[in-house]
């Protein structure tokens, strides 16, 4: 072998990896933080990934373009070359803050706190999407009974996937869209301990570790008077069942590729213990092999309204919304609640990628 064939090689060899290296993109906040559950798609809607606790997608797979959606930032489409290089390989890039928020709940003369919440559902199939929907859900809480009760847009979700996936997706298409969590900070902490054998480190009064014996699987970071709390709770879920001696689910669990990570986002109150009347709000990601291909769902949950209300106004506003939006919302009643509420509009990227559904919502 000749020396020029040799260098030839060796420049190749490294061009190879400097491709490969560039590739890897940090996505973080204003502060610098990495920001975990970022959906990366490409220019045509397609599924990429979805950054790690640290914020990092691992490869953007060739990809020139670059949409970056999440539900407390605002999305945006990028072109990975024109990105500045990050310390440690790859691409950098900021997204900025949503500022999107609740007033705070002064008043509680009445025995419900209602949270009325704003959801997006986008089921994918081996990265390319394959359904969405969208949906308003009447939540109330009753503090004193410690119930969570919910209006019929909870059923529809039921209803669809039942009749259109298996009982996994069903679990995966009801699970949360548009449900509030009812349970405070501490308390998520304490059943992470008991049920996951997950520990709780402080780190600096703004952030918190989550880790189990075999490494960090979570982390809550308390920025510009919000709570944002994420936890890689499928790693977690494996490791108690090893733990437990729960086999079979295990296995189960493990042969589905089954992947479950979620973000919760809380006003950060007085107390420093945010509970269902701060919800602000949700990002859940689920994922695993079905017989056909490779299923995701990712579901984005805003609250858009919190007052208190008795029993009577529940009714009235479960039957309202029911009355004024039918079985589902059109893209155009879609639209309007968006503007009302200042919830980010559904990027280009993604108008694009429901035009082309097989199945269209």
């Amino acid at each position: 072998m000749t020396m020029k064939r040799i260098l030839l090689m060796v420049a190749v060899a490294i061009m190879t990896a400097m491709n490969a290296i560039a590739q890897r993109v940090e996505v973080t906040d204003a502060n610098g933080q990495g920001i975990p559950l970022v959906s990366v798609l490409t220019d045509e809607g397609n599924l990429i990934g979805t950054t790690d606790l640290n914020g990092i997608i691992a490869d953007v797979k060739g990809a020139a373009k670059i949409a970056l959606t999440h539900v407390a930032y605002k999305p945006q489409l990028v072109t990975v070359a024109a990105l500045p290089q990050a310390g440690d390989g790859g691409h950098r890039v900021t997204m900025e803050d949503l500022d999107y928020g609740l007033d705070e709940i002064v008043v509680k003369p009445k025995p419900y706190i209602y949270v009325e919440a704003y959801y997006r559902v986008y089921v994918y199939r081996n990265d390319s999407l394959h359904y969405f929907f969208t949906g308003i859900m009447p939540n109330a809480y009753d503090p004193q009974k410690k119930k969570l009760q919910h209006g019929s847009y909870y059923q529809a979700c039921a209803e669809y996937s039942n009749q259109f996936l298996s009982a996994w997706s069903s679990r995966a298409q009801t699970f949360k869209a548009g449900q509030v969590s009812t349970t405070s900070l501490d308390e998520v902490e304490q059943q992470l301990k008991e049920k996951y054998f997950i520990s709780a480190t402080a780190d600096s009064p703004t952030h918190t570790t989550y880790s189990n014996a075999k490494g960090t699987v979570g982390q809550m970071v308390r920025t510009d008077g919000q709570v944002h709390m994420t936890l890689d709770a499928g790693t977690a879920q494996m490791y108690a069942n090893e733990v437990k001696g729960e086999t079979k689910l295990l296995e189960k669990r493990q042969e589905k590729d089954y992947e479950y990570q979620y973000t919760r986002i809380y006003a950060d109150d007085a107390d420093g213990n945010p509970d269902v009347s701060d919800f602000i709000m949700y990002s859940n990601h689920w994922e695993y092999n079905d017989k056909k291909s490779h299923v995701k769902f990712i579901i984005e949950t805003y609250a858009t309204d919190h007052y208190y209300m008795d029993k009577q106004e529940w009714k009235d506003r479960k039957k309202a919304i029911k009355e004024e939006y039918g079985s589902k919302m059109t893209l155009e009643e879609l639209a309007v609640y968006e503007r009302r509420h200042n919830i980010p509009a559904l990027s280009p990227v993604t108008l694009q990628a429901i035009s082309k559904m097989k199945k269209q919502w």
